[in-house]
C-alpha cells in the first residue's frame, strides 16, 4: 500500500508550495550536471520549423537531454505548475479512493474497481503516461500486481486531430501537392494514436497503396514536460514512500525518455524499418517482413510506407498462427541476439498475418540497442536453463544486470537458488502463468493429502506447500553457508530474515522492460492458440542455430553447457534436440512454402549451414567437439572388439604364482613378457564410461540404419535436414575433408592419451604398478603425436591461405561467415 501512498503525496505538494519552491530554486550548471545520468551521445535530428512543429522546446527529436530540460522548464514555472496541477486533478479521485480503502481496510475487496480506475487515469493523463503505463504493465516490483494487470489493457488510442490539418502538414513537411502526388487519400485518418495518425492513400505515379503517418503538432513539448515532472518530482516522491526499492528509477526514466523522444523522429523509424527488412533478408528469414519505406515521401514528422494488407496475428483464426508465433519469436531472438536492434513495441496491433501467410511487424519507432556482451550473457543464461544448470543462474543474473555483483553471495546464501530453480522448472512446462499454476496445484493435490487419503482444503494445502517451500529455501541457504546445526527457532529466524532481505537483492535493468514486453506479447499470442505453449522451449531452435554458428569463446562455453551439462560426457538427448532445433529454425523461417512442408528450401538451407560448420576447413568449436566424441567412441569400440576377440587369451595371463625369494631374480626375465601382456590388457579394459559411450554408438548406429522410413533422433534429424544437400557440400570440400581427417587423427591420439592418463592415475587402485608406468609413457608419446598432427594441420592451413591470397581468393573463414548468414537466401 505504501506504493499507492506515493500518489497521495502529490496533493500535499499542491497544498504546500515548498515542493515548488524547491523545484524552482536557482540551480548551478554543475549541480544540473551532477543530477544527470550519463548516456550515449545521440545524433541530433533537426527540428522542423514548419507548421505546428516550431514550438519552443528544450531539445530536438531523438536528442533527449535531461539537463537541458531541467534548465528549460525551471525558467517556465507557471507552465510547469499548470501541468502539474492537471496531473493532480486527473489523479485526485483515484488517490483519495485508495486512501479511503486503506482506512476502511477494504483494499482486497475493491482491487478490480481500483485497477479499472487506474487504467482510466493513465489514459486521461495523456500520451506520456499511456506509454509509462504500458511500461509499468510488467513491473510488479514497482506497483501492486492487481494494478499492473489493469495497466496491461492500456490502449494507445486517442481522438484524431482534424484531417484538414493532417493533409496540410503532409504538404508543408514534404513540399508537395496532395492532388499532384496522390490519386486518392482518405479524408479522415484510418488510425489514431497519442503520437500521430495514419492516412491511406494511392500514389499517382505507380498506383500503389501507401500508409502516411503524421505526427501530432506540439507532442514533443508535452512529452518533454511530462518526463521532466516524472524525473524531478514524481520519482523522488515515490522513492520517499518506498525506500526498499532497489531500482535506479531516475535512470529508468532517462532510459524510457530517451526511447520515447527517439520515437518522435520518424527518420529514425524509417531507418530502423529498412534495416530490419535488410537484416531479415540477409539472414534468410523469408517468412517475416516489414513495410517498405517510401523515402521520397518521408521526413522527421511524416512517414510513408507501402500499405500492408493483413489481420492482427492475435485475432486471426488461420491454422498457421502457431507457426507464425514461432516465426515471430525467431525474428525477435534474431534482433535480440544477433542484429542487436530490438523492436520495442510489439503489442498485438503491430504483428500482422499477411494474406500469403507471412508475418509483418509494424512500427519501429522505439528500438533498443543490445550490446554484444549482453547478447552473450543472454545466450549463457538460456543455455543454463536448457541444461537445467540452475547453480549457474545467480552468476547469469549478475551478468544480466538483475543482481549487483557485490550481492551475489547474498543471493546464494538467501536460498533463492532453490526458488529460482523451481520457478524456471514450472516455466519450461508450458501454459504460461495460468498453466504453470494449474500444474503446481495438481502436483500439490497429489502430494498433500489427509491421513485417510482424502483431499485437503485449499487453505491447508497452501499452508503445507508454503511451509515446505520455505524449509527447502532455508536448507539451500544452510548448505551454502556451511552450517547444518540450526535449531527450529534459528530456521524460522533465517526464513523471516530472507523475506526481509530479498527486496534489496534484485534490481530490474532498463532493457528488461522492453525485452519482456516483446516476449510477453508473443507468449500471449502463443497461448491463445496452444494452451501448453512454453516460450522458453520455443526459443530453442534459434539458440541451436546460433550456438552452432558462433565460434566466440563465450558462445563455445554456452554450447558446451548445453551439450554436456555439468559433466564431461555428451548428452545424446541434447545433441538430438540441437539437430532438430536447427532443422526447425530453418524450415519455419526460410519461406512460407518451406514452413508448410511443400518446399525443401528450409532443409537444404539447414544442410548448408550444418556443412559450413562441420566441414569447415579452418575448424571450429563444434567440429572439435564432434571429432573428440567420434574419437573416444572409436577408441572404445576398437577396445571392445579387441577385448571380445582375446577374451580366451586373458585367462593365460592370470597372475603367476609368487616364486620363492631365492628364485625370484632368476625367473624375473621369464615372467616379464607375461607381466607386460597383462599390464597392456589392463589398460585396454572397457570400463563403465566406455560402456556408456558404446551404448550411444549403438543407438546412433541403430537410428542410422532406419534410413528407409520415418526416422527420429540425431540421425533422423540429420537426414531430415537434407542428406543430399549435405553430401553435395561434402563433395565440394575435398581439401577440407583432408584436413578434417588429419584433425581426427589428432583427436584420436588425444583421446587415447587422456584415457591412459586417467588409467595411470589409478584412482580406483585397479591397475598394477607396471600398468601405471606403461600408461604414463604411452600418454606422453601420444601427446607428442597429437601435437605434431596439430602442427601439420596448421602448416596445411597456412600454405592454403598463402595460395588463396596469391590467387586473390577469399579465405575460408570469410567464406564460411557468408554461408552461415546467407545460406538460406539460396
Amino acid at each position: 500500500m505504501r506504493r499507492i501512498l506515493a500518489l497521495a503525496v502529490l496533493h500535499y505538494v499542491v497544498t504546500y508550495d515548498c515542493a515548488f519552491s524547491q523545484l524552482f530554486r536557482p540551480v548551478s550548471t554543475a549541480a544540473v550536471r551532477r543530477t544527470t545520468r550519463a548516456r550515449p551521445t545521440l545524433a541530433t535530428a533537426s527540428l522542423s520549423t514548419k507548421g505546428g512543429y516550431n514550438l519552443d522546446v528544450p531539445y530536438r527529436e531523438a536528442a533527449y537531454d535531461p539537463s537541458a530540460a531541467d534548465a528549460f522548464f525551471r525558467k517556465r514555472p507557471l507552465e510547469t505548475a499548470f501541468r502539474f496541477a492537471q496531473l493532480v486533478q486527473l489523479s485526485g479521485g483515484f488517490v483519495f479512493s485508495t486512501l479511503v480503502d486503506k482506512v476502511l481496510n477494504r483494499e482486497d475487496h475493491v482491487v478490480e474497481e481500483r485497477s479499472q480506475q487506474l487504467l482510466e487515469v493513465m489514459t486521461n493523463l495523456g500520451p506520456s503516461f499511456i506509454k509509462v503505463g504500458q511500461a509499468l504493465s510488467i513491473r510488479t516490483d514497482l506497483l501492486p500486481a492487481p494494478y499492473v494487470a489493469g495497466l496491461a489493457k492500456l490502449q494507445d488510442a486517442v481522438p484524431p486531430f482534424s484531417g484538414a490539418e493532417g493533409r496540410a502538414i503532409i504538404e508543408r513537411e514534404l513540399g508537395i501537392s496532395i492532388e499532384e502526388t496522390f490519386l486518392d487519400i482518405s479524408s479522415d485518418p484510418v488510425a489514431s494514436a497519442s503520437i500521430g495518425q495514419v492516412y491511406r492513400a494511392v500514389l499517382r505515379s505507380t498506383g500503389e497503396e501507401v500508409a502516411i503517418k503524421v505526427q501530432r503538432p506540439g507532442v514533443l513539448y508535452k512529452v518533454s514536460l511530462d518526463i521532466f515532472l516524472m524525473r524531478e518530482l514524481l520519482v523522488p516522491l515515490y522513492l520517499e514512500a518506498n525506500k526498499e526499492v532497489n531500482t535506479d528509477l531516475v535512470g529508468l526514466v532517462d532510459s524510457w525518455g530517451a526511447g520515447f523522444i527517439d520515437e518522435l523522429d520518424y527518420r529514425k523509424e524509417a531507418a530502423a524499418t529498412t534495416a530490419f527488412s535488410h537484416a531479415m533478408q540477409q539472414r534468410g528469414l523469408g517468412s517475416v517482413t516489414a513495410p517498405e519505406v517510401v523515402q521520397s515521401l518521408s521526413s522527421a514528422h511524416v512517414l510513408t510506407t507501402k500499405w500492408i494488407d493483413g489481420e492482427r496475428l492475435a485475432a486471426s483464426n488461420a491454422d498457421d498462427v502457431p507457426r507464425l508465433c514461432g516465426v515471430a519469436l525467431n525474428a525477435y531472438l534474431t534482433m535480440l541476439l544477433d542484429t542487436g536492434t530490438l523492436h520495442c513495441d510489439p503489442h498485438p496491433g503491430n504483428l500482422l498475418r499477411t494474406p500469403d501467410g507471412r508475418l509483418c511487424i509494424l512500427d519501429f519507432g522505439m528500438c533498443l540497442e543490445v550490446p554484444r556482451d549482453l547478447q552473450l550473457a543472454l545466450l549463457e543464461f538460456i543455455a543454463d536453463l536448457q541444461a537445467q544448470n540452475y547453480e549457474r543462474v545467480p552468476e547469469d543474473l549478475v551478468k544480466l544486470g538483475f543482481v549487483p555483483e557485490n550481492k551475489i553471495d547474498e543471493l546464494r546464501s538467501s536460498g533463492l537458488t532453490y526458488g529460482i530453480a523451481q520457478m524456471l522448472e514450472l516455466a519450461t512446462s508450458g501454459g504460461g502463468p495460468k498453466g504453470a499454476m494449474e500444474k503446481l496445484v495438481a502436483k500439490n493435490k497429489a502430494k498433500y493429502r489427509a491421513a485417510d487419503g482424502s483431499e485437503l482444503s485449499t487453505e491447508e494445502r497452501q499452508r503445507r506447500f508454503r511451509e515446505d517451500w520455505q524449509k527447502e529455501m532455508a536448507k539451500d541457504a544452510l548448505k551454502r553457508s556451511g552450517s547444518g546445526t540450526s535449531t527450529t527457532a534459528d530456521l524460522t529466524n533465517k526464513i523471516e530474515q530472507m523475506q526481509q532481505d530479498n527486496s534489496n537483492v534484485f534490481a530490474i535493468p532498463d532493457y528488461f522492460i522492453y525485452m519482456s514486453r516483446a516476449f510477453a506479447t508473443l507468449e500471449g499470442i502463443g497461448l491463445s492458440s496452444n494452451p501448453n505453449y512454453a516460450i522458453l522451449n520455443e526459443c530453442f531452435p534459434y539458440i541451436a542455430k546460433r550456438l552452432l554458428s558462433d565460434d566466440s569463446p563465450r558462445a563455445r562455453g554456452a554450447l558446451r553447457t548445453l551439450l554436456y551439462g555439468t559433466g564431461d560426457e555428451l548428452n545424446l538427448a541434447k545433441l538430438q534436440e540441437v539437430t532438430a532445433g536447427l532443422e526447425s529454425y530453418t524450415t519455419s523461417t526460410s519461406s512460407v512454402e518451406s514452413s508448410l512442408g511443400v518446399s525443401e528450401e528450409g532443409r537444404n538451407a539447414a544442410a548448408m549451414q550444418l556443412a559450413a560448420v562441420l566441414l569447415s576447413e579452418e575448424g571450429n568449436y563444434v567440429q572439435s567437439l564432434l571429432l573428440r566424441e567420434a574419437a573416444v567412441a572409436l577408441d572404445a569400440t576398437l577396445r571392445d572388439s579387441v577385448a571380445s576377440t582375446i577374451a580366451p587369451i586373458r585367462s593365460l595371463t592370470s597372475p603367476l604364482p609368487t616364486p620363492p625369494k631365492i628364485l625370484a631374480s632368476l625367473l624375473a626375465p621369464l615372467a616379464l613378457p607375461f607381466e607386460l601382456m597383462q599390464a597392456t590388457l589392463e589398460l585396454q579394459d572397457v570400463d563403465a564410461l566406455d560402456k556408456q559411450r558404446l551404448q550411444n554408438v549403438r543407438i546412433l548406429t541403430d537410428l542410422a540404419g532406419r534410413a528407409g522410413g520415418g526416422s527420429s533422433g540425431v540421425a533422423g534429424g540429420l537426414r531430415d535436414i537434407g542428406v543430399g544437400s549435405f553430401a553435395r557440400e561434402a563433395t565440394a570440400r575435398s581439401a577440407a575433408l583432408a584436413r578434417i581427417g588429419v584433425r581426427f587423427s589428432g583427436a584420436l591420439a588425444n583421446a587415447q592419451a587422456e584415457r591412459l592418463r586417467q588409467r595411470g592415475e589409478n584412482k580406483g587402485g585397479k591397475q598394477s604398478r607396471l600398468a601405471g608406468q606403461l600408461a604414463a609413457a604411452g600418454a606422453e608419446t601420444l601427446e607428442r603425436i597429437a601435437n605434431a598432427i596439430t602442427s601439420l594441420d596448421q602448416h596445411f592451413g597456412q600454405r592454403r591461405a598463402n595460395d588463396n591470397s596469391a590467387r586473390g581468393l577469399p579465405t575460408e573463414a570469410s567464406s564460411n561467415s557468408g554461408r552461415l548468414r546467407g545460406s538460406q537466401n539460396a
